[in-house]
């Protein structure tokens, strides 16, 4: 089975669910020299595994769906991600509204990006009671819940989810033009079972910003971090693995307890995809078992390690098995 990125190939023909974890959570922040950071070719970084909340601001605005589908036939579609209107930029929703009221026009140029590729079309607008306005929906932002993997220090830079942050309507992979990771409070677990994935519900201070990124790839987010964000005194550097070094058997995962402490737990490597570098996961740990259920949403992020070496993140849960998923080599993260 291909996802449609075209990342990840499982032969057995199960659900697969993208375990949306969106962020990060940290404690301070420290600087080490380079030498810290590397001991000859070999790489170290702190690893985390903390839940923290997220919002993002998209670049323009996604169209997620039309009061009237008939109009916009052939023109825009669910997905399509707006960047001009007769060439003025639109970053938000709100500049939807003032750029088609300030115009006052009855057919608009609107310039999107589709699959990768800019278009542009001319599209009819509503007259209702001199407001002017699409006749489609568009959503700007994004908040939800997430895990980070790793924090390098020398480049003060963090890595978090494994996957890419998708729009939950459209189910397409956004473009962000900003993002802002904060501390979560009053952390909640839904545990998972099975045919029903689980889920971690927070609290996050939207006035104590502790971290931005721009970067939505298909391996994750990564950004900076601010200053006294995240406390290293009592995280240990673990060396980052080759993909050789990666192998089936024991390993375990890192996850933030109900108070957020960062606790390690059980799992087993089940299955390594050699092309698609993706790990086939089980949870075998009896206390996160009691506690999440299994692999649940928000859980996307945790590291794994190996031997004294982070060889991966998890990444996707199976639906028919939650205690079953996958996670991404740390070299596909970390480039």
């Amino acid at each position: 089975m291909q996802n449609r990125l075209g990342v990840i190939v499982i032969k057995r023909k199960q659900l697969i669910i993208f375990i949306l974890a969106f962020v990060v959570v940290f404690l301070g922040m420290n600087y080490f020299k380079l030498s810290d950071n590397f001991l000859g070719n070999k790489k170290y970084v702190y690893v985390l595994g903390n839940v923290v909340g997220i919002r993002a601001n998209t670049e323009g605005v996604l169209v997620l769906g039309y009061e009237d589908n008939i109009q916009y036939i052939d023109k825009l579609k669910e997905g399509d991600n707006i960047l001009y209107i007769n060439d003025e930029k639109v970053n938000s929703s709100q500049d939807v509204y003032d750029i088609l009221n300030k115009l006052k026009k009855n057919i608009v140029n609107i310039k999107f990006e589709r699959s990768g590729k800019i278009l542009t079309k001319s599209v009819k607008t509503k007259n209702e009671d001199g407001i002017y306005k699409l006749g489609f929906w568009v959503r700007d932002k994004i908040t939800g819940i997430g895990t980070m993997t790793c924090y390098d220090p020398e480049k003060n830079q963090f890595y978090a989810i494994g996957h890419p942050i998708y729009d939950v309507d459209t189910q397409q992979v956004l473009k962000i033009k900003e993002g802002n990771i904060y501390n979560i409070s009053n952390l909640e677990i839904i545990k998972g079972q099975d045919n029903k994935i689980g889920q971690i519900k927070g609290n996050f201070d939207i006035k104590n910003i502790i971290g931005n990124f721009k970067n939505n790839s298909n391996y994750g987010i990564e950004g900076n971090l601010n200053q006294n964000s995240i406390n290293t005194d009592n995280k240990k550097r673990f060396q980052v693995a080759s993909f050789k070094d990666t192998k089936l058997g024991k390993a375990t995962i890192l996850f933030a307890s109900k108070d957020n402490e960062v606790k390690s737990y059980n799992i087993l490597i089940k299955n390594i995809d050699k092309k698609s570098k993706i790990l086939e996961v089980e949870i075998v740990d009896k206390e996160l078992i009691n506690y999440t259920g299994g692999i649940i949403q928000g859980m996307s992020g945790a590291p794994i390690i190996q031997n004294d070496k982070l060889i991966g993140s998890i990444t996707y849960v199976l639906k028919k098995n939650p205690k079953k998923g996958f996670g991404i080599f740390i070299g596909e993260m970390i480039k």
